[in-house]
């Protein structure tokens, strides 16, 4: 994952960089666990896995962005497992550079074919100029970071046409919200669901009104939204994804019930692709993602401004 540095210049950095109020402590946690070796992920290892099939739905997302503009350029934002969003974007014939905090893994994916090229990037402060690439994509890291909205704005900054974020969202007030907070607390053993157990950070989760604010702020023009759900299991990860099989009936029956449960407007989805557009897209990406699902967001814009 990639985790901004921490410069000197705020309040946080005048405490040592191992008391964990330091961001600087987050990001010391995150480049030890990044220089680790693992095994391949499932989506490499384990193609017909659960695992791979919960993670290619979620890339599936990405579809009317790389049907509607096959030309367009992406950098991947926290890709350090291997690089799988890159991946997935060089299976479809996309050019895409894989960025982390470490470039162990990433090497190591490059070496292998599984990626065409890495960068060693910083969320916070990406040394790339303005709009170097179409797309910029983070999915599943966004939500580890101390300071997201810092890494949102240099990711808008990056980004010429779009920032592509898949990642957990905030939840409003449903009957059955108290429910889903308690099974969470009781499986981490009573420890708050706001933080989560391995990486000890705090979960970001993704808030669409606030986001709203911060593309209106900077005058973009539209944003697109796509919740959904999912239901992971370590135990599932690497059974082999199959209709009739136990595992795979249990993981689509758990997301079916919340997807039922939302429908109820009984329990708020957990998960959201979330487009932030800098400029309205062209129209087959709005048809593509229409049909995909996305609710297109357009900004009001400020009439102050001209162009």
């Amino acid at each position: 994952m990639l985790w901004p540095m921490d410069k000197g210049h705020t309040r946080e950095s005048r405490e040592p960089a191992t008391t964990p109020r330091s961001p600087e402590w987050n990001y010391e946690r995150h480049r030890a666990g990044a220089l680790t070796e693992k095994d391949l992920p499932v989506v490499f290892s384990a193609p017909d896995s659960i695992g791979a099939w919960q993670h290619n739905r979620m890339y599936r997302l990405l579809l009317p962005l790389v049907t509607g503009l096959p030309d367009a350029t992406w950098l991947t934002i926290g890709d350090g497992n291997y690089g799988c969003d890159a991946h997935f974007l060089k299976s479809r014939n996309i050019s895409a550079v894989a960025s982390n905090i470490t470039d162990n893994r990433l090497r190591i994916a490059k070496d292998r074919g599984l990626i065409d090229d890495y960068r060693v990037e910083n969320a916070e402060q990406l040394s790339l100029p303005d709009e170097s690439f179409d797309f910029v994509m983070c999915k599943s890291s966004y939500h580890h970071f101390p300071r997201p909205p810092v890494a949102f704005y240099e990711m808008l900054r990056v980004a010429r046409q779009a920032v592509v974020l898949i990642e957990p969202q905030e939840s409003g007030f449903r009957p059955l919200s108290f429910l889903k907070n308690l099974v969470k607390r009781l499986v981490r053993g009573g420890k708050s669901p706001m933080f989560e157990p391995v990486a000890a950070n705090f979960i970001f989760r993704i808030n669409i009104r606030e986001m709203r604010k911060m593309l209106t702020a900077m005058n973009h023009e539209a944003l697109a939204t796509r919740r959904f759900n999912d239901f992971a299991c370590s135990r599932f990860l690497r059974s082999k994804h199959s209709r009739l099989s136990l595992p795979s009936m249990l993981t689509r029956l758990a997301i079916l019930v919340q997807d039922l449960l939302c429908a109820a407007g009984l329990l708020d989805h957990g998960l959201i692709c979330a487009v932030a557009f800098k400029r309205l897209p062209p129209d087959n990406v709005r048809r593509g993602l229409r049909r995909a699902g996305f609710r297109l967001h357009s900004l009001p814009r400020n009439p102050y401004i001209s162009g």
